[in-house]
C-alpha cells in the first residue's frame, strides 16, 4: 500500500513547482508515484484532456457522488464550481503500491484527515508574505484585485499552517531542494 501525501500552500508559494520536482525525484529513485487528478464541474478548457487534466462532471453527477460518499474531499469555490478528489481514483493507485500526491487546500486537507488519518500533510510556504507578494506580481497574470484576494487568502492559510505536521519553506530558486526535503519526509 502506498502513502497518501497532501501538499498545500498559498498561491505563489511554488507548491506546483515543488510537486513537479518531487515527481522527478521519485523517478530518479525508481519509486512509484501518482499525482491525483481532481474532478470538477467547470467546463473543459482548450488543451485539457478529460481523465488526464481533470474528470469533468456535470453538477448533478458531482452532487450525486457527494451524496454517495465518493469523494475523499471536495469544495465549492467562489466561481460556483465544485472540485474534489474521488476515493476510487486515489485508492486504485494506493492499492497498487503508488504514493499518491494530492495538491489541495487546507479545507481539503481537513476533510482528507477525517477519511484517511494516516495522510502525510505537508505545507509548502514562501519565505515570507512579502516574497509571496513579489512572486504573485512577477507572474504578470493577475489583476491588482486578484493579487489582494490571493494575499488575504495566503494570510489565512499561513496562520493555519500548523495543522500540518510538516512545513517546507520554498526559497527562491531552491524548489529542487524543497522537493528533496519533501521526499525525505515521505520516506522516513
Amino acid at each position: 500500500m502506498g502513502k497518501l501525501i497532501v501538499m498545500s500552500g498559498p498561491s505563489g508559494a511554488g507548491k506546483g513547482t515543488v510537486v513537479q520536482e518531487l515527481l522527478k525525484i521519485y523517478q530518479e529513485n525508481s519509486k512509484k508515484v501518482h499525482l491525483s487528478i481532481s474532478a470538477t464541474t467547470r467546463l473543459k478548457r482548450e488543451g485539457e484532456t478529460p481523465s488526464v487534466s481533470y474528470y469533468f462532471l456535470d453538477e448533478a453527477t458531482f452532487l450525486e457522488k457527494i451524496k454517495q460518499g465518493e469523494f475523499l474531499e471536495y469544495n465549492k469555490y467562489g466561481t460556483g464550481k465544485y472540485y474534489g478528489t474521488l476515493k476510487s481514483h486515489v485508492f486504485k493507485y494506493l492499492n497498487e503500491g503508488y504514493d499518491v500526491i494530492l495538491e489541495i487546500d487546507i479545507n481539503g486537507y481537513k476533510q482528507v484527515l477525517k477519511n484517511y488519518p494516516n495522510a502525510v500533510g505537508i505545507f509548502v510556504a514562501p519565505p515570507s508574505l512579502e516574497i509571496l507578494e513579489q512572486r504573485l506580481r512577477a507572474r504578470g497574470t493577475e489583476t491588482e484585485e486578484n493579487i489582494k484576494k490571493r494575499l488575504k487568502t495566503a494570510e489565512v492559510e499561513m496562520a493555519n499552517k500548523d495543522i500540518y505536521p510538516h512545513i517546507v519553506i520554498n526559497e527562491d530558486g531552491k524548489s529542487y531542494e524543497a522537493a528533496l526535503e519533501v521526499f525525505d519526509i515521505i520516506n522516513n
